[in-house]
């Protein structure tokens, strides 16, 4: 450990840009350059520039951006696929309304869009990083971040540091914002330098406990510090501390990562672009080669023993002219006679780039060649999903852990108080249909202890116009504090980007034929229970296309209007109770 913090923060830094740390003999990494080179090759730019030794240009046959396309396609999934359900012999309205409420939160935090983002930049980087500030989520950039390389996790790292860089007006607003010291010092001291922008430091990390002006051996903490760069002028400051605190690594870490593939050895993932840096390496060899061939393939050269024929036929000869010449003229041949070679090498590299990435003809979009019969296209499209949903399926995970530790707690502690809940469509009439009945049966349970007896098909009528009035008049309402305690388990449908549009379409005409053909299918509560099953096997919520079933209660008290009531001891009630509902899917 170093004298100070100072000291501490610029060694890590050195060690991070120049140190390479072996994985197993013969294997070294350096995370800084493995990131500069990704961002090269993603980008099509050579890292030696577009210029080679001969001056000619250099072009770049990017291989590595289509692989990370068909991966983001192929993993991504949506808010509308995250699902609460209740925890067995929970509420599941209560479970329900969260549900919504939860997802109109989300739209409104933009989680979506970060979702996007993780699923965008994960195949490219291998890792993504997100970071907790003041209760949203923002990404990180990893030319930003400097952390042990070798480190299994981040929260598990000796050191995490990440920068921040500012114009001095963007830095006042956020040390106000922030509550930082010495704000107008690192500006004078920043002034001093020649550098465009305020390079702030943060850093978590075991320091000493003195460095903190505590007593004790080593805590836990977060440093915000200012270290000038390019130093021009011999009395500018060491550094300058903007905050300083001893935090708890479990509970106050701000940072959550999410990996692609992951080996022991190193903390950065590794990505599509990463796996792929040698066939893009030879491939851009190949097709220079081919360049700088075509080049003198386009030359006009000639040549002859004759030494009195010295003039440039392209210039010097007109068209018609005919040259007089002891042996003749003959073309020197220039033309490349090993395209066939470049071209089977060629493939071969782009065949193992699809092998490397799993991203076949299939998975691309692209026709499949004429001979491949229809069982070995499916065989590879089979196995190359089955790759990509495990895949889908330990980002889902990741996922989900960070809705259970960070966002539905956050959700929870900005939805405590009352507030409306915004309901549109189907979900609006759900609501209201599940409210009215609710207090049809609470209004014909107070008739009953008022009255004594059952009211008139008149009274009934009318009641149920009161309440229905009454329930399109008001708007979903949550009261305070109605989530407390509340129990779920959150699931992800991983499968719901994948749903192609024509076969939910057959899907659902499959199901209209088999309702037409056996209309029992819905009434019948066996066979209705066992046609749900098929149908969620097809992608098809039944309860989001029938029409739900009537409560069994105001059924009852229902029928026993229409036959005209009874007193309290004895109800007239139907002769078979009606059997329960079906329950809907979430």
């Amino acid at each position: 450990m170093a004298s100070n913090i100072f000291k501490q923060v610029k060694k890590e830094i050195h060690e991070f840009q120049n140190s390479y740390i072996t994985i197993v003999p013969g294997y070294t990494f350096n995370q800084k350059k493995t990131i500069e080179r990704i961002y090269h090759y993603y980008n099509s730019h050579f890292e030696s520039g577009d210029i080679d030794s001969e001056g000619f240009k250099k072009y770049f046959f990017n291989i590595v951006r289509n692989p990370c396309y068909v991966a983001t396609k192929t993993i991504d999934f949506d808010t509308k696929d995250i699902v609460l359900e209740p925890e067995e012999g929970y509420d599941e309205w209560t479970i329900w309304l969260m549900e919504r409420d939860l997802k109109n939160w989300m739209k409104r935090k933009n989680f979506g869009k970060l979702l996007n983002d993780i699923f965008f930049y994960l195949p490219i980087f291998g890792s993504v990083v997100l970071k907790k500030v003041r209760g949203n989520f923002y990404l990180v950039d990893l030319r930003n971040l400097v952390n042990e390389q070798s480190a299994d996790t981040l929260r598990d790292a000796a050191y995490v540091i990440e920068f921040h860089h500012y114009t001095p007006e963007e830095f006042r607003e956020t040390a106000q914002e922030l509550n930082w010291e010495n704000v107008e010092e690192v500006i004078k001291t920043w002034e001093k330098t020649n550098v465009s922008h305020i390079r702030i430091i943060e850093r978590y990390g075991l320091v000493p406990a003195s460095w903190l002006g505590q007593e004790g051996g080593y805590v836990y903490s977060r440093f915000i510090l200012y270290i000038p760069e390019n130093k021009t002028k011999s009395d500018i400051k060491e550094g300058i501390i903007l905050h300083s605190a001893q935090i708890d690594r479990k509970t106050e870490f701000p940072y959550r990562e999410i990996h692609w593939e992951k080996i022991p050895g190193r903390w950065l993932g590794i990505g599509r672009v990463e796996i792929l840096f040698d066939p893009q390496i030879r491939t851009n060899e190949l097709m220079n080669l081919r360049v700088k061939a075509s080049y003198f393939a386009a030359l006009n050269i000639y040549q002859t023993s004759d030494e009195l024929v010295q003039r440039n036929l392209l210039t010097d000869v007109k068209q018609g002219e005919i040259l007089f010449t002891r042996t003749g003229i003959t073309r020197v041949p220039t033309e490349e006679r090993n395209l066939a070679a470049f071209e089977n090498e060629q493939t071969r590299w782009l065949n193992l780039r699809d092998e490397l990435t799993m991203t076949f003809d299939i998975l691309r979009g692209e026709r499949l060649p004429g001979r491949m019969p229809l069982g070995v296209a499916t065989l590879i499209s089979t196995q190359a999903a089955s790759y990509f949903d495990q895949i889908r399926e330990n980002v889902a995970l990741a996922i989900k852990e960070l809705l259970y530790n960070d966002v539905i707690p956050q959700f929870l502690a900005e939805q405590s108080k009352e507030h409306y809940l915004h309901l549109v469509g189907e979900d609006l009439e759900k609501w209201k249909k599940s409210v009215y009945k609710a207090r049809l049966f609470l209004a014909l349970i107070e008739f009953l202890r008022r009255k004594r007896r059952m009211p008139t098909p008149a009274q009934f009528a009318a009641l149920k116009v009161a309440i229905k009035r009454q329930v399109e008049k008001e708007r979903p309402w949550i009261p305070p504090e109605y989530y407390k305690d509340v129990k779920y388990r959150i699931n992800i449908i991983i499968t719901g980007e994948a749903k192609d549009i024509r076969v939910e379409a057959a899907n659902l005409q499959t199901i209209l034929q088999a309702i037409v053909a056996d209309p029992t299918l819905i009434t019948d509560p066996v066979k209705r229970k066992i046609f749900a099953r098929i149908a969620a096997k097809g992608g098809i919520n039944l309860a989001d296309i029938l029409p739900a079933e009537e409560e069994k209660e105001t059924e009852i008290i229902a029928e026993a209007v229409k036959k005209g009531g009874g007193g309290v001891s004895r109800p007239s009630l139907p002769p078979t109770p009606i059997l329960g509902e079906g329950e809907a899917q979430i």
